[in-house]
């Protein structure tokens, strides 16, 4: 097996399928919060297995042997310049906040450079979500949608030297 890191009992490998049903009885409550108002009435397991299959590139995380994150990229067309970016986190997660945003940061680079442009909706509820798309170098440019009652703001990552 290739790991793309391995630290400090923190190991950081290509995602496969069945890693969602891993982490999923184990996202940290707000997570599964996010999920439940931005996909009503859908399996965290079954959710997290389509965002590993539907994207171009996706990340586990374990800790200790736990499973700690899953993250990855994910764009809506084969020529597509923007792309969708999404990181889940288990309990385990908190336990390792500086290689979390160290992976973070990495993984952005890494997705920037398929995509000048990264994107998604991040629930307003869940400050530790906002503060971690902040470290990671995201922008909030005030715009939402709302799902049931639930806002989510919008944010991007973008390349250094794209420009709309």
């Amino acid at each position: 097996m290739t790991f793309l890191y391995c630290k400090h009992q923190i190991i950081l490998r290509p995602a496969r399928p069945g890693d969602g049903k891993k982490l999923a009885p184990l996202l940290r409550a707000e997570d599964r919060a996010e999920l439940a108002a931005s996909h009503p009435g859908e399996n965290p397991a079954d959710l997290l297995e389509s965002f590993i299959r539907r994207s171009r590139e996706s990340f586990f995380i374990l800790r200790c042997g736990r499973p700690a994150a899953l993250f990855g990229v994910s764009a809506p067309g084969w020529f597509s310049l923007r792309a969708c970016v999404w990181f889940l986190t288990g309990d385990e997660a908190a336990k390792m906040p500086v290689s979390l945003v160290r992976i973070g940061r990495a993984a952005v680079t890494r997705f920037l450079t398929l995509y000048p442009e990264l994107y998604n909706f991040t629930d307003e509820r869940y400050p530790a979500a906002l503060r971690f798309i902040k470290r990671l170098g995201g922008r909030f440019d005030g715009s939402s949608k709302t799902c049931g009652n639930v806002r989510f703001l919008y944010f991007t990552f973008r390349r250094n030297s794209w420009e709309e």
